[in-house]
C-alpha cells in the first residue's frame, strides 16, 4: 500500500512470516517493509524493516493507513501459532513517522472466537477450518474516482466521511465497521 501524502515514493508491505512459536530461523516471524523511491517510475530505491515480527506480533497479513503516519496491520497467525501463544489473531497500529522509536506495534483489534468457529475448536467437525482469522483492513472515503485510489490523499479513519472496516474468515465470516463511541472524550 502506497503512503498517503508520498506522492506514491513510499510502498509498505507485509512479509507474512512463520506460525509455529517453534521456528528458529532468522527473519521467521515476519515483518513490515517500506520501500522509498524517488517516484512510482524510479528504477532504484532504499528497502527497510519498519516492524520486525516476534511470537506475539507475527502474521502480518493486511495493511490500510488510519492517516499519513499510523498504518494498520492486522495479523493471520494461522491455528498452531494461536494454541501455541494461547492468543487469536490481533490487529495493530504503526506510528510509521517514528518508526525507530516505535518498533512494536500498538494493538487496536484483539479477536475472539465467534460461535461457529468456537463449535469447531470444540469439537472439530472440520467444516470451518478452525479459528477465526483476521483476513483483511480497509480504510476509504469511498471515492471511486482516480483521486481515490489509495494512497492518492490523506486518509482519516473514522472522520470526515472516511469508514474503516475490518473483515474475517472461518467461522461466521463477518465484516466489521470501526466507529468512534460518540460519548467517549476524543482528545
Amino acid at each position: 500500500m502506497f503512503r498517503p501524502g508520498t506522492r506514491f515514493g513510499e510502498f509498505y508491505f507485509t512479509e507474512t512470516g512463520d506460525t509455529n512459536a517453534l521456528s528458529d530461523l532468522p527473519g521467521a516471524f515476519g515483518a513490515v517493509f517500506r520501500l522509498r523511491q524517488s517516484g512510482p517510475s524510479a528504477t532504484r530505491g532504499w528497502l527497510s524493516p519498519v516492524t520486525v515480527g516476534d511470537v506475539e506480533h507475527t502474521g502480518f497479513d493486511n495493511i490500510s493507513f488510519a492517516t499519513s503516519g499510523q498504518l494498520l496491520v492486522v495479523e493471520d497467525a494461522g491455528d498452531t501459532l494461536h494454541q501455541q501463544r494461547n492468543a487469536l489473531d490481533s490487529g495493530y497500529l504503526i506510528d510509521v513517522e517514528n518508526a525507530r522509536k516505535s518498533r512494536t506495534p500498538v494493538r487496536w483489534l484483539a479477536e475472539g472466537r465467534d460461535a461457529s468457529a468456537t463449535y469447531d475448536a470444540l469439537f472439530s467437525p472440520g467444516y470451518n477450518d478452525g479459528d477465526n482469522e483476521v483476513t483483511g483492513i480497509h480504510v476509504s472515503d469511498g471515492d471511486a474516482g482516480v483521486g481515490g485510489i489509495l494512497g492518492a490523499k490523506p486518509a482519516h479513519a473514522l472522520t470526515g466521511g472516511w469508514r474503516m472496516f475490518w473483515t474475517q474468515q472461518h467461522g461466521d465470516n463477518v465484516t466489521w465497521e470501526v466507529s468512534r463511541n460518540p460519548s467517549a472524550s476524543h482528545d
